[in-house]
């Protein structure tokens, strides 16, 4: 029996959109062996570090008649707005870390830092970020608005670098602009920009950069809380 030339074609063609198939499944598996896994990431949390000069954060004010600040979401620089950790090589060189990430978004991780330690603060009854509650009412509002947020350093060494060899050292920096209103009015009564260095980072210590931010923090609140009792000194 003669099969006809065109159930031929068909099977042959069959055949190789098979191996294609699978040759490309093959292929997509490959790819994705090379990206990082869920699992293999750690994810950092700030305020993991304590204040300047004390043991621990202190508790909240419960001075009844303290300042109610009402804190607005921090706005990000465009780059730092992400999960990855962030660290500069250079001027103009950044790197996003895979494996380095926050376990919450940034904006919200600076703002609750930030509360929390102002709320430590003599003088300060309440910081409360938004979403406020309903009829919450406040004596100034605050604007964060954050600059650079990340370690600086030359790159981490390279598989092939030499196992005795310390890592290169860098340093950690913030740099944050911010506001102080009235609610209800637009006339900023403080304007202002903190900046905080900390040198003697690895540059591959991850969990020391997420501390040494959160050092810079506990200073940009401490900034935030002296111009405070300024514009409330009677």
């Amino acid at each position: 029996m003669t099969v006809p030339v065109p159930s031929v074609l068909l099977r042959r063609l069959g055949w190789c959109a098979v191996v294609v198939g699978l040759v490309a499944l093959s292929t997509a598996g490959c790819v994705r062996l090379l990206e990082p896994r869920t699992s293999d990431a750690t994810y950092y949390l700030l305020d993991g570090a304590s204040p300047p000069d004390t043991a621990a954060t202190p508790p909240p004010s419960t001075d009844p008649t303290g300042l109610r600040i009402g804190l607005q979401s921090p706005r990000l620089a465009p780059y730092l707005d992400e999960t990855r950790l962030v660290t500069r090589h250079g001027p103009n060189a950044v790197a996003f870390s895979e494996f380095h990430r926050w376990g919450e978004t940034l904006d919200r991780g600076i703002g609750r830092t930030v509360a929390r330690t102002l709320e430590a603060r003599p003088g300060i009854r309440s910081v409360e970020g938004v979403p406020w509650p309903r009829g919450a009412t406040f004596d100034y509002l605050l604007r964060l608005h954050v600059l650079s947020f990340e370690g600086v350093g030359p790159r981490p060494p390279g598989p092939d670098a030499d196992d005795d060899a310390p890592p290169p050292d860098g340093h950690a920096q913030m740099t944050v602009q911010w506001t102080l209103r009235r609610p209800g009015a637009d006339t900023v009564l403080v304007q202002e920009t903190t900046h905080h260095r900390t040198e003697d980072w690895r540059v591959t210590d991850y969990e020391g950069l997420v501390a040494r931010l959160s050092r810079g923090l506990y200073v940009l609140a401490d900034d935030v809380g002296t111009h405070l009792q300024a514009l409330h000194r009677p």
